[in-house]
């Protein structure tokens, strides 16, 4: 059982604040969530965690601007699913957040439990996905004001159209709901392309703001500069010390999706790329990570975070849009069929062997040790893909843990558990290594 440390008191006791105040004043547990996430991207510029390197650091500090500058921008935000195109909302100056973000910001504070309970005594169930559980209590408990808009898509998870769905009609705004069919074909891509456009009509009748056309192709264009750039770390991360943490992996990929388009997201990447080039090799094992991260688990983030032992080089969720060998169908010359087609192609949408094919295809790219696929509470297409993506891996040669467990209920990981086996695969994956290098040698 890990130790307790003085920061992990003091942030309980943050939460137990927050918690205390949901049911009877709502005003009072945004103020102070705000204030404690003021002072913490504060803390972040002034005083930056030097174990990362600076690609880290900025990937901190634009998830915590871009949460509080959401939450904090009272009506002034839209709600978006994790893999809706958000060019769109950010050439109208607004604010995208998504239940992702959200839920870790409520996480952080170690304030979940309090609006998970709210959002179950108004009819969620407990199997529903933790992160949307979270966002429901936090609207429904009224900590978060009621936005612009709602956006959606099919991709890739049911808890997507039925939380929107039922924010629309709590909060009585418009929802956009984007219809994404499996199949990766030109005229796929020219059906949801056209969806968002009306779903661009309706964010400007929203949001009150005329769409800058010209701004959306500088936008579109950065993003595909990004997604370039951030494919070509790719090789840098091969066998290289990457200082990075299971916290600061999920605010990277949240940026990747919350923010793509900004010159901020840009400039991460590009700043990823230089300090891996730069990177001292690494003699750890690498491991590929399937879905989000439970970054509070101390049994599992004490291997792993800016760690010599093991390290994660890649996710499924930051590299979830891999573009193939054979070049896409459309430019970012083009907005409207770029940002469709990176949905349509997205590995979380489609059969169960599509997410497999790209966790392969990143342990071939970093030359991975290993794969963890995990299986966050309520999500169905996890739980159900992981005996087909197991079996295409380990078929390329990958061993794979299956592991289950919550990314952001704290209350629901048995943390004892999730440790024993982590560490078992740990060490498995460790002598194999050790065993193959003793038969090169002999070779």
């Amino acid at each position: 059982m890990a130790t307790e440390s003085i920061g992990d008191r003091v942030i309980g006791w943050y939460g137990n604040v927050a918690m205390g105040s949901i049911d009877t004043n709502p005003d009072f547990v945004r103020r102070w969530l705000m204030t404690g996430f003021r002072l913490m991207t504060e803390k972040g510029k002034i005083a930056p965690d030097g174990r990362l390197y600076r690609s880290g650091q900025m990937g901190n500090a634009i998830f915590m601007d871009s949460v509080t500058r959401a939450l904090g921008d009272k009506g002034g935000a839209v709600f978006t699913s994790i893999f809706c195109p958000n060019e769109i909302f950010h050439a109208l100056g607004v604010h995208p957040a998504t239940a992702e973000a959200v839920a870790s910001f409520a996480s952080g504070a170690q304030a979940e439990s309090g609006f998970i309970s709210f959002a179950e005594g108004r009819g969620v169930p407990e199997t529903y996905c933790s992160y949307h559980r979270i966002l429901m209590g936090m609207a429904t408990s009224g900590v978060i004001s009621r936005p612009l808009m709602l956006a959606s898509t099919s991709a890739v998870c049911d808890a997507n159209n039925l939380t929107f769905k039922t924010l629309a009609r709590h909060w009585g705004c418009d929802h956009y709901y984007v219809d994404v069919p499996i199949d990766v074909t030109r005229e796929s891509v020219l059906y949801v392309a056209d969806q968002l456009r009306e779903m661009a009509a309706m964010a400007q009748d929203c949001c009150h703001a005329r769409l800058d056309e010209d701004r959306l192709l500088e936008l579109c264009a950065c993003s595909m500069r990004t997604d370039r750039d951030l494919m070509r770390t790719l090789p840098a991360r091969r066998g290289r010390y990457l200082a990075n943490s299971m916290t600061i992996d999920e605010m990277q990929m949240l940026d990747l999706h919350l923010m793509l388009g900004t010159p901020e997201v840009e400039r991460m990447v590009h700043q990823m790329a230089q300090d891996y080039n730069q990177a001292p090799r690494y003699d750890g094992i690498n491991l590929v990570w399937g879905h989000v991260t439970p970054y509070f688990v101390q049994p599992i983030a004490s291997r792993l975070n800016t760690s010599q032992e093991a390290q994660v080089v890649a996710s499924d969720m930051m590299f979830s849009h891999m573009p193939p060998d054979e070049g896409t169908f459309f430019s970012a010359e083009r907005p409207y069929e770029f940002m469709a087609e990176r949905v349509v192609r997205n590995c979380f949408n489609g059969p169960a062997t599509r997410r497999a094919e790209t966790l392969r295809r990143l342990a071939d790219a970093t030359d991975a040790d290993a794969v963890v696929f995990f299986c966050h509470w309520g999500c169905k297409q996890t739980a159900g893909a992981a005996q087909v993506v197991r079996q295409v891996l380990e078929d390329a040669g990958y061993p794979v843990l299956v592991l289950d467990g919550d990314a952001c209920d704290r209350a629901n990981c048995m943390e004892g558990q999730m440790g024993t086996r982590f560490s078992a695969f740990l060490e498995m994956v460790g002598a194999q290594r050790e065993e193959r290098r003793l038969e090169r040698s002999i070779r």
